[in-house]
């Protein structure tokens, strides 16, 4: 179709255009006068981080405004706080008697927007808005103001309880690991107790016990071999004077003491200390130390020493035979000299007695030690089991400590509300035009669909209508017959 025949088709259909236009604008006009007119207030909110640096003091609550956006809208919408602004500004008074109470929060709760107001980024979030609408714009302006603060102190509130209930948390987590700590210490200390001079940090102590006994086991045999040494010299000594005594009784015809060998015992008992030092000194040292030689060098001395006294007693002895016997009775000794000697061979035995009781004393206790340092390596196993288990527990009972104490600070820090705070920004406008309804866009879209409906109808009109107007019509009807 040519521009004209559309003209011509207009002016044929100008009453449909008309009436649709008109219809149009007409509702447009009734929804503008029977909408009720709605103010809008805002109000913006700025979140203000902690005061303290979070290097010091790390808060327990989350400070992203887009993480709590559902939590901050859960807490302006609650049925708690629209009640209350309900009942302070007396909103939907006529509404209170014709709708439930669901209805008339269902409907606050669409009057009521929230959304964050983006800076320069849009991870730079900071600052979030709070919106109301209402037919009064006074109304709109107190009850987007009191929202806002009761929003406030309901965040207030549930911040200090989320820091509140993250200590106790921790607080019966802690309590519980301490316990399991305690019965791990326990178990530890009843082991170490029952396993006492077992354990693996007592092996070099038990090592140096062992080689301290085995000391004392080589001394106690040389001291033993010295006192039987001595034991038997002094039973020889007595079976010498006994014989002397007896050989001098037989001549004379009386009794007479024994015979006097203080020189030579003196030299025996000398011999036999000499022979104990240098054994002792052989169990210690090599035969090339100079004290071991001078030693040897003393033991020969004294058996040479020995071997001249008995020769020059008994050249003494041929030569008294032929003496005077009341000379030779004033020259021996009394019985005191036996007595003597037999006590120190009583105490002789007795201290090689004592030294066997020592001796097997110490060898019980070296037997002990080797037992003991034969467990060690199983109890080192043991031990192992049970302080891993130990420490696994000491450290997880250190950490919840350690988080404890830092939800200490942040419920001190939450009360005494040196958190993350919201502060108001701009405060509530009072809006001086009707948010809703948008007259003049109400009525520009209108008009819009007016003339978009009016002539789009006529055009769709027209192309319904078969009747025919000219050569035109008739032409383009024949061929589309002829093209079936």
């Amino acid at each position: 179709m040519e521009l004209r025949e559309y003209g011509k088709l207009f002016l044929r259909r100008k009453w449909l255009i008309v009436f649709t236009v008109l219809s149009v604008l007409f509702s447009a006009s009734v929804y503008c006068v029977v909408s009720p007119e709605l103010y809008k207030s805002s109000i913006t909110i700025l979140v203000i981080p902690q005061t303290v640096p979070k290097d010091y003091v790390r808060s327990t609550v989350s400070l992203q405004v887009e993480q709590q956006l559902g939590t901050i809208k859960q807490q302006v919408t609650s049925r708690t706080t629209l009640t209350k602004v309900m009942d302070e500004f007396r909103l939907f008074e006529k509404e209170r008697k014709q709708r439930t109470s669901e209805e008339l929060f269902a409907r606050m709760r669409k009057r009521i927007e929230i959304e964050v107001v983006h800076g320069q980024s849009r991870e730079s979030s900071e600052a979030f808005s709070l919106s109301f609408l209402h037919e009064s714009p006074k109304e709109a302006m107190h009850a987007a103001a009191r929202l806002v603060s009761l929003f406030i102190e309901e965040n207030l509130k549930t911040r200090e309880h989320q820091a509140v209930g993250t200590s106790e948390f921790l607080e019966s987590q802690l309590r519980g690991t301490k316990a399991r700590l305690e019965v791990m210490e326990q178990r530890i200390k009843e082991y170490k107790i029952r396993y006492m001079g077992e354990l693996p940090q007592q092996m070099e102590a038990n090592l140096r016990m062992l080689t301290g006994l085995q000391d004392r086991l080589r001394t106690n045999e040389t001291g033993t071999r010295t006192v039987e040494e001595r034991k038997v010299f002094l039973e020889a000594q007595i079976s010498l004077i006994g014989n002397s005594l007896s050989a001098a009784s037989a001549g004379n015809g009386k009794s007479v003491p024994a015979l006097s060998l203080d020189p030579v015992q003196s030299l025996w008992v000398e011999l036999a200390s000499t022979k104990a030092k240098l054994a002792e000194l052989n169990a210690r040292y090599t035969e090339m130390v100079p004290e071991v030689v001078r030693t040897k060098q003393e033991v020969a001395d004294l058996e040479k020493r020995i071997a001249e006294a008995r020769r020059s007693g008994a050249a003494l002895a041929a030569g008294d035979a032929n003496a005077d016997p009341q000379v030779a009775a004033a020259s021996l000794p009394g019985s005191d000299e036996i007595r003597r000697m037999k006590a120190q061979l009583k105490a002789s035995v007795a201290e090689i007695a004592s030294l066997k009781k020592e001796r097997e004393e110490i060898r019980k206790s070296i037997a002990s030690v080797e037992r003991k340092i034969e467990q060690s390596p199983r109890r080192e196993q043991e031990m192992i089991s049970l302080i891993r288990d130990y420490e696994n527990q000491k450290k997880s009972y250190d950490d919840l400590l350690t988080k404890k104490l830092e939800a200490d600070v942040s419920q001190n820090l939450e009360k005494r509300q040196k958190g993350t705070q919201f502060q108001i920004l701009d405060p509530a406008n009072l809006p001086e035009e009707p948010f809703q309804p948008n007259r003049k866009k109400v009525m520009g879209v209108s008009l819009l669909l007016a003339l978009v409906l009016g002539f789009g109808g006529a055009i769709a009109w027209e192309a319904m209508d078969l009747r025919l107007r000219d050569v035109r019509d008739w032409l383009h009807r024949r061929d589309i017959q002829s093209h079936h």
